[in-house]
């Protein structure tokens, strides 16, 4: 755990505008290639900046973008809060609305020199302001990836993972209680593989499963997507979803509201057209996976929502030719979803990273990354029982490129979203609501 709490940011953050060290254009040119650039002047130096970018900038962003109407529309989200703060910035938030007392909690990474370190930021007035940043998770190497569950007992859960200096990562778990965050508690062993793209979910009181992926360090492995669950305070074993014969990415997990899970992944070659699959979970244990390409489109990185109406709902991207291209979503249950509908369609631009939620009232907003080349937004869709409205920006940030949001709901109905948006080496995390 970190020992020291730090100083930054102020508990009441303004409307934002662009970083006050990015200079014009507000698009500056993308290096190509699927390498990283080295960082810009100035940035801080450390694990995520050496080896690997840390925000995962995708290529596409510097390839010419599709041709097509353009999503210039203002939507009725609030103005955008900067959660994230200089000079390390901030990637990969989660946000989570506590059940119990409406209070919003949001976690990202800020590289630092002594790696990728995990904040978290409270909000208990509905997003208006923010706490300061509270470290968790370890004070150095790479701590990305967290996701995050807020439960009715007002507790919070993060699993992250930690990845060293020779390569070799483990996930952890850590617990939020309101008098700060618990040591870390290993979720998977430490025998010299690589895991990632880990999440948790509650199901029935304190019990939780946690998905992953993990290999063996080599080219000459696959990734395969694993899950373990803990019941009674008890972690089972844990057992693979996949059989290493390709490679599995993007997994997620999240509860329904009677306590049973819905799952996925997506299986293939990376950055190419991969095939998602989709698995129920119920007392301690996943069913047969149900491959959704075999009904409806490909496509990677699945999140979900469950409407009042008893259904369930699940977006995803789909890329062609290492470009995406496709927003999904389809609902229905687990060997009965209905046809696939794409809200993204009709519109130019690259169409990527999509997170859904529900309201009480069975309002679905969608939001999702948009980038036309010279702009580049976050932006959202609302089905009120009728279909997908047109897509509309939730900010006019005019800076950078979006990416990997999250979004969560009140009981209140109100959605409540977070997301990051930069350029390669410079990532800021952004905070909206919308009153539907």
């Amino acid at each position: 755990m970190l020992l020291l709490s730090l100083l930054l940011a102020c508990s009441a953050p303004a409307p934002v505008a662009p970083p006050a060290s990015q200079t014009p254009p507000p698009n500056p040119p993308i290096p190509p290639g699927d390498a990283p650039s080295a960082p810009a002047p100035g940035a801080p130096t450390g694990s995520g900046v050496e080896l690997q970018d840390p925000s995962g900038f995708p290529p596409f962003h510097a390839w010419p973008a599709p041709t097509g109407p353009r999503i210039e529309r203002q939507g009725e989200f609030g103005a955008p809060i900067q959660l994230s703060v200089e000079p390390g910035g901030g990637y990969r938030p989660q946000i989570a609305v506590s059940p119990r007392d409406g209070s919003l909690h949001a976690v990202y990474y800020e590289r630092t020199a002594d790696g990728d370190l995990i904040r978290h930021r409270r909000s208990t007035d509905g997003g208006r302001t923010w706490g300061d940043p509270v470290p968790l998770g370890f004070d150095r190497d790479r701590n990305w990836g967290p996701d995050i569950v807020a439960r009715a007992d007002g507790t919070v859960v993060v699993a992250f993972d930690h990845m060293l200096s020779d390569l070799t990562s483990r996930g952890y778990l850590t617990i939020w209680g309101g008098q700060g965050w618990s040591e870390p508690e290993p979720l998977t062993p430490q025998q010299g593989e690589e895991i990632g793209s880990g999440h948790v979910a509650n199901t029935i009181g304190d019990d939780l499963a946690y998905l992953f992926i993990a290999k063996p360090l080599g080219p000459q492995h696959r990734f395969e997507a694993r899950a373990c669950w803990r019941r009674a305070g008890v972690w089972s074993p844990i057992t693979a979803l996949t059989d290493g014969s390709q490679d599995a990415w993007h997994t997620n997990v999240e509860r329904r509201p009677d306590g049973s899970l819905l799952a996925g992944w997506d299986v293939g070659v990376g950055g190419g057209e991969t095939t998602l699959y989709l698995v129920d979970g119920r007392d301690g244990a996943f069913g047969v996976p149900e491959d959704m390409t075999a009904t409806g489109p490909t496509g990677e990185r699945p999140h979900f929502a469950f409407a009042p109406d008893g259904r369930d709902h699940v977006v995803w991207f789909h890329k062609v030719g290492g470009k995406p291209v496709h927003v999904y979503e389809r609902a229905g249950h687990p060997g009965a979803w209905g046809p696939a509908t794409e809200p993204s369609a009709g519109w130019g631009g690259y169409h990527f990273d999509p997170d859904i939620a529900v309201n009480p009232r069975g309002v679905l907003c969608l939001v999702w990354g948009w980038d036309a080349g010279d702009a580049a937004e976050l932006v959202y869709s609302l089905d009120r029982g009728d279909g997908w409205s047109a897509p509309r920006l939730v900010a006019r940030l005019g800076w950078g490129k979006p990416g990997l949001p999250s979004i969560d709901v009140g009981a209140d109905g109100h959605f409540h979203v977070v997301w990051n948006q930069g350029v390669r080496g410079q990532n800021h995390v952004y905070y909206a609501r919308l009153e539907p």
